[in-house]
């Protein structure tokens, strides 16, 4: 929040000088619009223009998803307790301890203060609030059920922290196991290996293949150690870039439901995603097609992205949501023949319900399965690289013991 000087009249036309604070310089005039003043002149305070670290610091910070669930978990309570949304809006932005979050909502509290609707104030900061969030906020605005709205986030927020942390707890072990054989491989080349080449070179004797490997990479790295760092740094820059490409998203999740065991997985975590994120906001009103323009957006996989606008296409056109999901061909005869029934007995939310269950229980066991599958694999690679290292040591001083004899 910047501080400013200002001029201005007031309804009687009377001059009067006075301090506001406003993220910006257009902000703090819409505001003395609001109070009623006619601005002459505005300006900067000498006091905002010096460096503030906090402030800095507090642009850069990001709001995490538990800090959203705590806030929309909390304006539920303050809501159906029967608090005004604005009063509830103000009392949650000073207990906040995010300062990027406080100052968000200091604008949505000011854009609720000048009449605009709760949904619109949040579409204003669209990289805080998604945009199923601001749907569903619009919905439970428009039919007066703003709480059951915000609770029906909670759940989906909820679940969707369950799932990341799962993942990450059933991928933990692999990435340190991985981690620390680069660290351990990286030692060997850079401090064991050297005093080995100097040891072997004062021999005369053919080196073994594995031991002529480790000599090569460790004069590679010494010589060119800059190119390596520089070529690796490189390549996961671009990777990273291309991945964030529409072409590169679509290549990694084309190849991620290929890859064996994990494929089908990711494929249960969209499905399951999809199937509660559509039910979702189905319950909370919002039409059909607009739904499915929403769960597209927010479904992390571009082909289930991809054919679930192909569905709301055809859902447009006249065709049934059941018809269009077999065309479609990416989603299993479960999703489709619940959706079914659902359709034709209306009661397609409680059937999407049901098949998140059913995914959820799936992906589950699925994760509780996948360190059973890692291990042998990891195994193997531990198993493979300290064959080439001994291979490497011990070769050589095998080969000059048979020398000596």
């Amino acid at each position: 929040m910047a501080t400013f000087k200002y001029r201005a009249r007031d309804r009687a036309g009377k001059a009067i000088d006075g301090k506001i604070e406003s993220p910006t310089l257009e902000s703090a005039g819409d505001e003395l619009y609001r109070l009623g003043y006619l601005p002459i002149s505005i300006g900067i305070t000498e006091e905002a223009t010096l460096f503030n670290l906090s402030d800095l610091m507090s642009r850069f910070k990001k709001i995490r998803l538990e800090e959203l669930v705590l806030f929309s978990q909390q304006l539920s309570t303050l809501y159906k307790a029967g608090i005004p949304l604005l009063t509830g809006l103000s009392n949650l932005k000073d207990q906040t301890e995010n300062k990027k979050l406080e100052n968000v909502l200091d604008q949505v509290c000011r854009d609720v203060e000048a009449g605009n609707p709760l949904f619109a104030s949040m579409a204003k900061h669209p990289g805080v609030f998604s945009p199923i969030y601001i749907n569903m906020i619009r919905a439970g605005e428009t039919t007066g059920r703003l709480g059951e709205s915000l609770d029906r986030f909670v759940t989906l927020a909820n679940r969707e922290l369950s799932t990341r942390q799962r993942v990450k707890e059933a991928t933990r072990y692999p990435k340190i196991v991985i981690f620390s054989v680069v660290i351990a491989f990286t030692v060997l080349i850079a401090f064991v290996f050297p005093r080995f080449a100097a040891t072997f070179a004062q021999f005369n004797m053919p080196l073994p293949l594995p031991t002529r490997i480790m000599i090569g990479i460790n004069k590679i790295f010494q010589a060119y150690w800059y190119l390596v760092l520089g070529g690796l740094l490189g390549i996961s820059i671009f990777v990273k870039r291309y991945l964030k490409t529409e072409n590169g998203r679509y290549f990694w999740d084309k190849v991620k439901i290929r890859i064996p065991v994990l494929g089908p997985l990711f494929l249960k975590i969209g499905l399951s995603r999809f199937t509660n994120t559509f039910g979702m906001l189905n319950q909370s009103g919002i039409p059909i097609l607009q739904a499915l323009e929403i769960t597209s957006n927010t479904v992390d996989n571009v082909l289930l992205s991809q054919s679930i606008e192909n569905i709301q296409q055809k859902v447009r056109e006249g065709s049934s949501l059941t018809d269009a999901l077999k065309e479609s061909k990416r989603f299993t005869p479960l999703v489709i023949q619940m959706i079914s029934v659902g359709e034709s007995s209306g009661t397609l939310d409680e059937m999407l319900t049901r098949v998140t269950d059913y995914y959820d229980v799936e992906v589950d066991n699925a994760l509780k399965k996948l360190p059973t599958y890692i291990e042998p694999l990891l195994t193997l690679f531990l198993g493979a690289v300290v064959l080439l290292l001994a291979l490497a040591v011990f070769l050589p001083w095998w080969n000059m013991a048979s020398l000596f004899r």
